[in-house]
């Protein structure tokens, strides 16, 4: 397998960030890194000073993006819709101190396409930390291109940082500020099962390493967390690219891509497009669509385990699903009912026509007179379009349809 190698600056590992940024945008914000390191090391900006106050354009094909980020299987319009979210994601950093922030900036200023590339921009400082690497982290990207979690892909990188040395105990606050779950999982059963147990077991079995955690108490509290690393042989790893080249090849149908995107964006997840495509194995498409709007709206913790437990028990969203089939059957009904009223106005009308031409013929000299009349009242303008004949038998077309309208009412 060929190796993409970022070495990132350890400063932008275990960010502080004002929203959570997924796997796909990670995966993709360090392909624009390592495009941009390649640049400021040996493209034209190479003997140029960095102002860390300007701003720096870089440009990548969107293929080579996709491919090293490992998004050739999602959908292209959710991968830029990703890479778009990155503008609004703020870094913070605080003073050690005190607590309080010093300096703010945007991940990615700014992103655009044209033809097949993307070109974006990073601020000045981040373009020079990438250039001077004082403190970095070896980071190769295809390691961690099959990961699907977003916990997975900082535990990752953060036991990279530490490789060479022992991973520092890390109190649960400062944990759950790497991991943008400070309002989240409240109980540490909820972080265990949500986040530290799912991203571990990911880790150990998709890279090169074995990722492993215990905790320790302050008192009666569980206060810390201490990470410990494994490498793994060489023939482990090459059971991983097995596994990589399998699961690249897996193809999802339309349908699975389709309830893919109706999954909240913190779900959409690779791991999550084979659970949909079981689920459709044995549910339909409409109940499955139905499960997933219900099981937004409930906002469950565990998102998919609420989906497929609805699955098992019948489907919860069954009674919102009979409300519309029943505003369904009344819409039918109406629009059938519209189209009988305009079937039987047809033939009202057709009827009345036939009528008033053998009415006509039937008409008394008087009643053709008194007809006459109301024709001569009409202003010369309207007398100069219809005739005497055609206006009586139109009076008496009128007289008819509202004839026949009564007797049916």
């Amino acid at each position: 397998m060929k190796r993409e190698i970022l070495n990132k600056p350890n400063q932008l590992i275990g960010l502080k960030t004002t929203e959570v940024i997924t796997a796909t945008q990670r995966k993709i914000y360090n392909v624009f890194l390592k495009t941009a390191q390649q640049e400021v090391k040996f493209g034209i900006l190479k003997n140029k000073d960095i102002d860390e106050d300007k701003t720096y354009w870089f440009e990548i094909d969107y293929d080579i993006a996709h491919n090293i980020a490992g998004a050739n299987n999602k959908n292209l319009n959710y991968i830029e819709d990703e890479m778009k979210r990155l503008i609004k994601i703020m870094v913070e950093i605080t003073d050690k101190k005190n607590g309080t922030w010093e300096d703010a900036f945007s991940l990615l200023p700014r992103i655009k396409k044209e033809g097949k590339k993307y070109k974006f921009m990073l601020i000045g400082n981040i373009v020079k930390a990438l250039r001077e690497q004082n403190y970095f982290t070896h980071l190769d990207l295809m390691r961690i291109q099959n990961l699907s979690s977003q916990y997975s892909v900082i535990l990752y990188e953060l036991a990279i940082k530490y490789q060479k040395v022992e991973i520092p105990k890390m109190s649960i606050e400062k944990f759950r500020e790497i991991t943008n779950t400070e309002n989240k999982y409240s109980t540490m059963k909820g972080l265990r099962r949500r986040v530290l147990n799912p991203a571990c077991e990911e880790i150990s079995e998709k890279t090169d390493i074995i990722l492993d955690y215990k905790t320790e108490k302050k008192g009666r509290r569980i206060a810390y967390i201490k990470f410990k690393l494994e490498r793994k042989n060489d023939e482990s790893i090459s059971n991983i690219e097995e596994k990589k080249v399998k699961n690249k090849e897996q193809i999802y149908s339309q349908q699975v891509l389709e309830l893919f995107q109706l999954l909240p964006s913190l779900e959409q997840v690779e791991a999550n497009k084979r659970e949909l495509a079981k689920l459709l194995k044995e549910h339909s498409l409409k109940y499955l669509k139905a499960d997933i709007d219900y099981t937004k709206k409930a906002q469950p913790d565990n998102f998919m385990g609420f989906l497929k437990a609805s699955c098992q028990s019948g489907h919860y969203s069954n009674a919102e699903l009979e409300k519309e089939k029943h505003k369904e059957e009344l819409l039918r009904q109406r629009k059938e009912e519209e189209r009988r009223k305009q079937k039987l106005e047809k033939k009202i009308k057709q009827k009345a026509k036939e009528k008033a031409y053998e009415n006509y013929e039937k008409l008394s000299a008087k009643t053709l007179e008194q007809y006459g009349q109301k024709y001569e009242a009409l202003p010369k303008m309207l007398k100069d379009k219809i005739t005497k004949k055609e206006f009586i038998i139109g009076a008496l077309e009128e007289e008819t349809e509202q004839e026949f309208r009564e007797l049916l009412m």
